[in-house]
């Protein structure tokens, strides 16, 4: 019996420690050393050559991200790494997909809209802000 404690123990250190590395291995992380990065010039040249337009900039897991909208006007997000400007990651979005994502959980949720959680209209919850009163809330 002491022996299958032993195994059992055993596997799961190796399982915590293989567990405790994966967000390590993450694929979508940039390493590469800051003195061999391009400038953020260099980002904003390539994304204007690939036709993009630029609304933010930023430094996020090691890489560049970049958001703003592609050729087609679409929104997206995208990973660059730093040293070779190759998109690691790229993430488009369907404004009209959302859009009719949230007419579909409101036609569930009984007309309410989808800002308000879902909720149907016995239990929603008052608004904070009524337009034409004064705000009301309470501080403890």
């Amino acid at each position: 019996m002491r022996h299958y404690h032993k195994i059992l123990g055993g596997g799961l250190l190796a399982l915590s420690a293989v567990l405790a590395a994966a967000p390590a291995l993450a694929g979508d992380d940039c390493d590469a050393p800051v003195e061999h990065w391009q400038s953020r010039d260099a980002v904003r040249r390539m994304a204007s050559e690939k036709g993009w337009q630029v609304q933010r900039l930023k430094i996020d897991d090691g890489c560049y991200e970049v958001r703003g909208t592609d050729a087609n006007g679409r929104g997206f997000k995208a990973k660059i790494d730093p040293e070779t400007l190759e998109v690691v990651e790229l993430r488009q979005r369907d404004h009209k997909r959302e859009r009719e994502r949230d007419r579909e959980r409101e036609h569930r949720s009984g007309g309410v809209p989808a800002a308000a959680g879902g909720q149907g209209p016995a239990t929603a919850p008052s608004p904070l802000f009524t337009p034409g009163t004064a705000p009301r809330g309470q501080v403890e």
